[in-house]
């Protein structure tokens, strides 16, 4: 068999990857033990590195995809290749339709001759059917996902591990998959010993990807606010992120450049779908950019809340507009004034509607929906009951282990939380109906997107404090009965 160099992409391990530094320090593990093996060999003393391969001959690559398994090990492999180590493609010996433990055998063959020549690292990228997995009680296996061809496969996989330590030189694999460990055969995790799981980026690495491939793109990251866009993905896998700048920056050449509302735009358009195909009158923006920052992202500003996005736009489940915040130093998550808070911004739509009655109605179903709930986590704070799953669908309200008396109680809670919150909210908005009109009109009817460093330096022109409601909030809340 004609064996296929597995050539990585011109990336480095220590100034190109992005990601979790623990995954880095993982990487920088396995490059160190591969420069090891080759110094033992270099230094004549081959019984000690077969020893070495035969109790760690490869590592495992897992996580979901677009997890950045492959990136990785683009950088592990270009290390290597400079340690001297020639890259295999293993995927070669998986091309075929139905894979027979002949082709194992005679892939390993080619490779033990080569490494008469030089220490090998082979390569399988994706390789799910290699790995396999065994079901089955205490009398049968079930090879991969009910292929009993793959039983024979698998077996030879593992014997021809077992042969790596008698070759001339060291030979290392890595295997990346989606396969999660648990459906991996156990002899062969047993062999590969190094596992290194790639998990969700987390805010941090996602705010690092975005820098990177930003920059790798031609584009100054410095320009667009990453921390807005950081928010939005989360829980998107790091292979999603290089695909959004991507496509976005091949828009930004014919638009004139790069901006916060090109990247959004792709950004929800890969969350929600494309926009349903409608059109927005002039007087139905306006109506929709007062209901959404007016009655959503000011109030949450005003009472301590970090505002991260405001849009008019309409999304692919024909609703208009979207606003979002989370929580910031002055309101915890999980706190009582942040329950509270989020009945305040979810209530100010129809604030802003009895104020200003330039809103397109008096509160959502889907904003008094939400703060209904949010009143009754609030409520659960001094009542766990309400909120205690008895199953994966249902709480004990839910499913109905309360009285007429007890529900009614509960109820009657909700509804003095949410006109407290309602209170709150006309305060706030009845203060600052000129604020909100300069914003709707000269900011975001014009702009139809705004992120988090625009809104907040737009409200900042205005004088408006971030937080200077939090304590008419925190009063409101000791007012309701509730420990702030």
């Amino acid at each position: 068999m004609e064996l296929r160099e597995f050539r990585p992409r011109d990336i480095s391990l220590h100034e190109d990857f992005v990601g979790f530094s623990a995954i880095r320090e993982e990487l920088i593990d396995i490059v160190n033990y591969l420069g090891y093996l080759k110094r033992l060999t270099q230094g004549g003393k081959d019984d000690y590195w077969r020893m070495l391969v035969g109790s760690e001959p490869g590592a495992l690559f897992t996580g979901r995809t677009g997890a950045g398994k492959t990136h990785g090990l683009h950088c592990v492999v270009r290390e290597a290749a400079k340690l001297g180590y020639l890259p295999i493609d293993g995927s070669m010996m998986l091309g075929k339709t139905r894979v027979d433990p002949s082709d194992v055998r005679e892939f390993f063959d080619s490779c033990e001759s080569k490494a008469g020549e030089y220490p090998l690292l082979i390569v399988y990228d994706d390789a799910r059917q290699l790995l396999g997995f065994r079901n089955g009680g205490m009398m049968s296996y079930e090879y991969g996902r009910g292929n009993p061809d793959m039983g024979p496969v698998l077996g030879e996989f593992r014997r021809q591990i077992d042969r790596l330590e008698f070759f001339d030189h060291p030979v290392y694999i890595i295997i990346t998959s989606a396969t999660s460990m648990r459906h991996i055969d156990h002899q062969i995790a047993r062999r590969f010993s190094k596992h290194v799981r790639f998990p969700m980026p987390r805010d941090e690495s996602r705010r690092a990807l975005f820098d990177y491939y930003l920059r790798k793109f031609g584009h100054d990251p410095g320009e667009v606010d990453i921390v807005t866009l950081s928010f939005l993905m989360d829980g998107v896998v790091a292979g999603r992120i290089e695909e959004i700048v991507s496509r976005t920056s091949y828009k930004a050449e014919m638009e004139g450049g790069l901006t916060n509302k090109l990247l959004v735009k792709e950004v929800t358009r890969f969350l929600q779908g494309p926009p349903v195909d409608t059109y927005l009158t002039d007087e139905m923006k306006l109506q929709t950019a007062y209901h959404e920052f007016g009655g959503h992202t000011l109030p949450a500003y005003a009472v301590g809340l970090e505002p991260i996005l405001v849009t008019i736009e309409p999304s692919a489940d024909g609703t208009y507009g979207k606003s979002f915040h989370r929580q910031s130093e002055l309101i915890p998550s999980g706190s009582s004034k942040f329950h509270f808070a989020d009945v305040v911004t979810r209530m100010g739509s129809t604030a802003i509607y009895l104020e200003m009655r330039k809103s397109v109605e008096e509160g959502r179903m889907s904003d008094l929906i939400s703060a209904s709930n949010s009143a009754l986590n609030l409520y659960a704070l001094k009542n766990p009951m309400v909120k205690m799953s008895v199953d994966r669908e249902g709480t004990y309200l839910s499913q109905g282990l309360f009285s007429d008396e007890n529900k009614r109680e509960i109820e009657d809670e909700i509804d003095r939380i949410k006109e407290a919150a309602l209170k709150v909210a006309t305060t706030i908005i009845r203060e600052h109906g000129g604020e909100i009109k300069a914003f709707v009109e000269d900011h975001l009817v014009k702009s139809e997107i705004m992120v988090r460093s625009e809104i907040v330096d737009a409200l900042k022109g205005m004088e408006m404090k971030p937080g200077q409601y939090h304590d008419l909030l925190c009063k409101a809340i000791e007012d309701l009965g509730y420990p702030v």
